[in-house]
Formats: structure tokens, sequence, C-alpha cells
């Protein structure tokens, strides 16, 4: 009984966060969170920008893009006391680039009840996903990186443990300043819970990213989330009037075939903006989530 109970603390928790992130059918759904207030106030389009240490969670191949060692943080509250927490590094050697981060979504104290529905100790849930990340230019148009990722998550006195690779590619085309990217995620063996199994969150990306005059940047992605069956559209744009100050917007669209009927629904339009002062930079995005709420998320970076 123990045993069932604790499951559907397992699904309702998966239910919460998958609130955010539309139904699921694959588990460990805060791999899907975006973790750059930058990508995020884009809409998501970043596989073909890719150009800071946030990288690692969008695009591995991005990282080679970089000469100069980073390291980013960034904080987002969400309903229910749902925190996430987002860090990274990226340190270029000679001929490549080596990467780090830790993603960590926690749940605060949550009311425990047996299975007779009486009350019992209060407890805790968590996820946690630790990546290594390599990144090499393999000649002046294409870039190759990899990322190899433990997670964890933990629910009462329950824990799964899994590992996935990411595979991404950037290649910088004939046409000035235009550079396409693709990314595979979450490439893995199915994690288990108690005696339950359940699919990663497999995803392949496909975009671009084009910069006019160093001023402003288009960038436009396409999703496939092929556990999900469920395939969005993001498109983005961030303009820079003077090196200080970056204007951003974006928007994200599902296109499953109950979705396509309401593509002049802008609930997926956010935006954002980002300030750099010397080596410092602070990304700021707002998103929008209908009933649930607005998300607010701050990011934070320094490059030495």
């Amino acid at each position: 009984m123990k045993n069932k109970y604790l499951f559907v603390l397992i699904l309702c928790y998966q239910f919460l966060v998958g609130n955010f992130l539309s139904a699921s059918n694959s588990g460990a759904s805060f791999l899907n969170i975006g973790t750059s207030a930058r990508a995020i106030s884009m809409g998501g389009a970043y596989v073909g920008v890719a150009d800071d240490a946030n990288a690692i969670s969008y695009n591995p191949a991005g990282l080679s893009q970089l000469n100069r060692n980073e390291i980013t943080a960034q904080h987002t509250e969400w309903i229910s006391d749902v925190k996430h927490d987002f860090l990274a590094g990226a340190f270029p050697l000679r001929n490549s680039t080596v990467g780090f981060s830790v993603i960590y979504l926690s749940q605060g104290k949550l009311e425990g009840r047996d299975e007779d529905r009486n009350k019992t100790d209060s407890f805790s849930a968590y996820d946690v996903a630790t990546t290594i990340s390599y990144a090499k230019s393999i000649n002046d148009k294409v870039k190759f990186g990899t990322n190899l990722k433990l997670i964890q998550q933990k629910i009462e006195t329950e824990h799964a443990t899994g590992v996935a690779v990411d595979i991404g590619t950037l290649y910088n085309t004939a046409i000035k300043n235009l550079t396409l990217g693709f990314s595979f995620r979450n490439l893995g063996p199915k994690m288990t819970f108690i005696s339950e199994g359940y699919n990663l969150p497999l995803t392949a990306t496909v975009g671009f990213g084009y910069t006019l005059k160093r001023a402003i940047t288009l960038a436009f992605d396409v999703k496939r989330k092929i556990i999900d069956n469920k395939t969005e559209v993001s498109f983005g744009t961030e303009y820079t009037p003077i090196n200080i100050l970056a204007l951003r917007v974006g928007y994200l669209k599902s296109l499953n075939p109950e979705d396509i009927s309401k593509l002049s629904d802008f609930k997926g339009l956010g935006g954002g903006l980002g300030l750099r002062i010397l080596n410092f930079s602070t990304d700021y995005a707002f998103v929008p989530y209908g009933d649930l709420g607005n998300t607010h998320r701050v990011s934070f970076s320094i490059k030495f």
C-alpha cells in the first residue's frame, strides 16, 4: 500500500511540474525547463544562436563559440513553492571547450498522508541533473558538442537515477552571419521510480540564428518532442541599440493538431532585456502562463 501511495505522490508532483510544460507522456519533465533568461525571452529559439555558457542546455556545440571563461546562474520562483535553479560554467581550451552545469528543481515541504489519508510527517521532493560538456570546432564551418548528464529524482523516501546524452552541431552557412543548429537531447534509458519505468523527454531541435549588422539577431527553432509526439515552433529577436542594453521578444507555439486552430493565440508571447557592464551581465525574462500565472526569471553571468 505504501508503494502505491508513493507512486500517486510521484504522479502528482510530475503533474505539477508538467503543468508549466504542457501534458507529457515522459518523465523527468524538469529537463525541458528553460535555463537561460536570454533564450526564454526569445521564445526559446536558441539552438542556432547558442553563443554563451547557456549553450549547454540548448546546443552544446555552441560552447565552441566562446573565447573567454564564463559562469552563469539563473533562479526562478514558481507557484506552490516550486523553485528552479541553474548554474553553469564554460572554459575554452586551446582547441576545444569544456563545461559543466547543475539544474535543481525543488518543492517546499509537502503534507504527507498515509493510505487512509491520515496526516503523516511532511516530506520534500527534488530533481537534479548534473552535466559535463565538451565542444570542438571541426573546421571553420562545423562545430560539434556533447553532454553527459546524471539525473536524480527524489520524492519522500524514493529515489530514481538515470543517465542521458545530448548531441549538438552548428554550421556556418555560405550566407554571412547565418548559422544553422541541430540538437538531440535526453537520449538515454528509462528511469524507474519504485517499479514503474518512464522514458526521458527525448527532444530533437533544428533552428537558425541570423545577425544583422551586430545589432539585431533573429532566431527560429522547430522542436520535436519524440516521446510525447508533439511539435513546437519558436522564434525570437534580440535588438542591441547600445552595447550595454539588449531588448528581446519571442513567441513559442505548439503545432499539435488540437492547437492548429489557435495560431492566433498569443499566450506564448514573452520578452525581456539584458544589461551588460564590463564583464558582468544580467538578463531578465517575463513569460505569462495563463491561469497558472506569470513567471519572472533573472540570470547573472560573468566572463573572465
